[in-house]
């Protein structure tokens, strides 16, 4: 059985496909799926497809590997043949470097047939998902621009955020996969859109988290308790998500928090302010979070 939020119950394999069918599609066509990519959020992804009765084949780049062969999840180190059988394969590397290398030149997506499904769920510039687009539509493969917001209990709890570009009927198609771990599904656009939501997320939550970090200091060297000061604003109007990662650590410093936190941030505002760039939108009010997190980009 398939769990599935197009009722709120389970779906048998058959009964799915006429629900997407409803939805004014032809045809069902996930069966098996291709996994690119594990790491903390990709193998809660992959636990959470299992469990909702997908077969998932994994090429195990980063940690995760042992999770995914326990829930279920298949593993080859070919990732060639993994696209060549997939009906659907998924991208879920660290960054654009890696988004590269898997799949362009002898990589993935000359090995995909044809009408099969490709969902990217790494972080990259809308450029690279346009590059990716041409060469998708060259090879008869149909794209879908997939980000997603939310950490591994998010995924864990069926609960994340997903900002899609792409056809609709590139999104219904994958929606059933989508919906064993993401609550929020929107579509935002055209291949690249969901790519520049996502980066404008990470640049304003960036900003957020310096000027959360930057006060919390200025109360510790009034005398203030940082983990004490973090709770009540929390609860108070200064409140926000930035804010509730310092409230959670606790005894944290502000400085080890955002240690924690800034390898990954450094490449998102890098990636949103190359973009923003690139789309000549005017970035000068986020100019101290570029210096803050990615000095590189204001070069």
């Amino acid at each position: 059985m398939i769990a599935s939020r197009f009722d709120g119950g389970a779906l048998s394999s058959n009964s799915l496909c006429r629900a997407v069918k409803k939805r004014g599609l032809q045809e069902c066509s996930i069966m098996n799926i291709g996994w690119i990519g594990l790491g903390q959020i990709g193998t809660q992804m992959v636990k959470r497809l299992r469990r909702a009765g997908f077969a998932v084949t994994v090429h195990p780049r980063g940690r995760g590997r042992n999770d995914a062969e326990s829930a279920g999840a298949a593993v080859t180190s070919d990732y060639r043949a993994l696209a060549e059988t997939s009906d659907a394969l998924f991208l879920c590397v660290y960054d654009q470097s890696q988004l590269e290398s898997v799949l362009f030149g002898e990589g993935a997506l000359a090995a995909m047939r044809r009408d099969a499904l490709l969902v990217v769920h790494t972080t990259a510039s809308p450029a690279m998902l346009q590059r990716i687009a041409e060469a998708a539509d060259d090879a008869g493969v149909t794209l879908l621009d997939a980000c997603f917001s939310g950490g591994p209990a998010d995924v864990e709890a069926g609960e994340l955020t997903l900002m899609t570009g792409g056809s609709t009927e590139a999104l219904e198609r994958a929606r059933p996969a989508l919906e064993s771990y993401a609550a929020h599904i929107e579509h935002v656009g055209g291949i690249g859109s969901g790519q520049l939501t996502k980066l404008f997320n990470n640049l304003l939550f960036a900003t957020n988290l310096m000027n959360a970090a930057e006060m919390l200091q200025m109360g510790q060297a009034q005398g203030l308790s940082t983990d004490h000061l973090a709770a009540i604003i929390q609860r108070s109007s200064g409140g926000s998500y930035a804010m509730n990662l310092f409230a959670r650590a606790g005894a944290l410093s502000p400085d080890a928090m955002l240690a924690d936190v800034r390898h990954y941030l450094e490449k998102d505002v890098a990636s949103a302010m190359s973009a923003a760039k690139q789309a000549g939108i005017n970035i000068t009010a986020f100019a101290k979070t570029a210096s803050y997190f990615a000095r590189s980009t204001l070069d």
